[in-house]
């Protein structure tokens, strides 16, 4: 998006990058919403693999689109990089060194959706287990309009960074906010699991509530910041490189699930804001002792 955005001079400057990343998840998240209530639909008609078949038509669909309308997203040359201009791991580990911001939007990135992924894989026991604390045993979850709740609030979070960037908001300093926000919530959650309270309900949902919010939020942020800090020519390596963390840890808490349970999971996932929210701090005072530009050309999202 960003790259296009340049080549085609209609954003040169990326002025109206926010605003876009904000309306592009905005519209995700109303896809997902209505993606909930026809995967409830299809599981009572056609069981549990129900939704996985509804999917296939949608993917398949999805595919021809891309296939058909979407250009070759080709980075920009480095000179300084081997391999005829194509950026080599060697290349790419060279500039996130020579740059700090570079490692701390890359850590932000691993360290929450890292949290985010242990999240989408326990919240549906977190939310079973106390829907049966509060209604007894064979009380049914409404897996499919817990879902939708769960987007409609990503609705509003990205329609809130939409509004912050139209405010003129760094999106540093109000991401650092939503990433302490985020952290408060998932450990509320991580205590309310813990906690053998009868309304434990109520205070767990509001809780996922909030962090699926700050999803709603972290993703035209994380897209606006990569813009900003890595360069176009080594994007796609360093994302890479930075994916590695993030696999490991959520690879590690699975294989450990069986000792840390969801209690413990759900911490990980806190601690994981906590130092995402850390890095993001440090990165405004960085940028407060250095106001320079960006690291390099922006890049797509």
């Amino acid at each position: 998006l960003v790259g296009e955005s340049q080549k085609s001079g209609d954003d040169p400057d990326g002025k109206y990058l926010g605003d876009t990343f904000g309306m592009a998840y905005a519209g995700d998240s109303i896809v997902a919403i209505l993606a909930g209530q026809l995967a409830g639909i299809a599981a009572s008609t056609r069981g549990p693999t129900g939704p996985f078949e509804l999917s296939t038509g949608f993917l398949a669909a999805g595919g021809l689109l891309a296939a058909l309308l979407w250009k070759e997203n080709i980075a920009s040359k480095d000179k300084s990089s081997s391999n005829d201009g194509k950026p080599s791991i060697k290349d790419a580990i060279q500039v996130v060194r020579a740059d700090p911001k570079i490692i701390l939007v890359g850590g932000v990135q691993s360290l929450f959706e890292a949290a985010m992924y242990v999240f989408v894989l326990q919240w549906p026991p977190a939310i079973s287990r106390a829907v049966t604390k509060s209604f007894g045993e064979g009380a049914a979850t409404p897996y499919g309009t817990v879902f939708s709740c769960f987007m409609a609030c990503c609705l509003f979070g990205s329609t809130l960074f939409g509004q912050f960037a139209k405010m003129g908001i760094p999106t540093e300093r109000f991401t650092a906010g939503m990433l302490a926000i985020g952290t408060i919530a998932m450990s509320l959650a991580t205590y309310t699991v813990s906690s053998s309270a009868t309304m434990s309900l109520s205070a767990l949902i509001a809780s996922f509530f909030v962090f699926e919010a700050c999803v709603g939020m972290y993703f035209p942020a994380i897209g606006t910041l990569r813009s900003k800090y890595v360069p176009d020519s080594h994007r796609s390596v360093i994302m890479n490189l930075f994916g590695i963390p993030l696999n490991v840890l959520v690879v590690s808490v699975f294989l450990s699930i069986s000792k840390l349970g969801l209690n413990g999971a759900l911490g990980v996932s806190s601690g994981a804001l906590a130092l995402a929210t850390l890095f993001m701090i440090k990165l405004n005072f960085a940028i407060k002792a250095k106001p320079s530009g960006t690291t390099g050309e922006a890049v797509s999202a």
